[in-house]
């Protein structure tokens, strides 16, 4: 059973994992306002309730890659949390994904991962898109997205952003584009 350590969650983090149980979710909240730790709760609240799967967090760069994977391993029991970034190579990724409980990667890096079959979508119980308002046109958000309800056994996207578009039409693209069905 995987637990949270060293913080204790508002309320309006409660209210947003509630949600989050129950739908595909949107989640808007300013910097600094504790997206990623709302995010680490339904992480664990996922890998509870579906043993053996595993949690994939994309994220743009490299430094917020490290970031979330730091605040996961400082926030949580969860042991095995993998960095995907440009640097690792192809083959080690392959390995350390079988290992992890949670993966926090680039996109594009895990397109290729996706494309050659080095990892499977079939065991993932979340998938986090940090920075959403990229989920459009062509960026590796939108095809990953498309894979994952494809292919997940029990697939649930939660999508993270501060800013989550400058106009209704574009939040709609990205809301239609990462299957949202609901927004914190």
């Amino acid at each position: 059973m995987h637990t949270i350590k060293d913080f204790t969650p508002r309320l309006y983090q409660e209210t947003i994992l509630n949600t989050a149980t129950k739908a595909n979710t949107l989640i808007c909240l300013p910097t600094g306002r504790g997206k990623t730790k709302t995010a680490l709760l339904i992480a664990l609240h996922r890998l509870n309730n579906f043993p053996h799967s595993k949690i994939l967090f994309l994220t743009p760069t490299k430094p917020l890659a490290a970031q979330i994977a730091q605040e996961f391993q400082e926030n949580s029991t969860i042991q095995n949390v993998s960095v995907f970034t440009g640097e690792t190579k192809p083959e080690e990724r392959a390995q350390l994904f079988q290992t992890a409980d949670v993966i926090v990667s680039t996109p594009q890096g895990l397109s290729n991962d996706i494309i050659n079959k080095r990892i499977s979508l079939g065991n993932i119980s979340c998938l986090f898109v940090d920075e959403c308002q990229h989920a459009t046109g062509d960026y590796d958000y939108v095809w990953v997205a498309k894979q994952y309800q494809k292919l997940s056994s029990y697939p649930r996207i939660v999508a993270l952003s501060a800013s989550p578009g400058s106009s209704v039409e574009k939040i709609q693209e990205v809301c239609k584009n990462l299957f949202i069905e609901d927004i914190e």
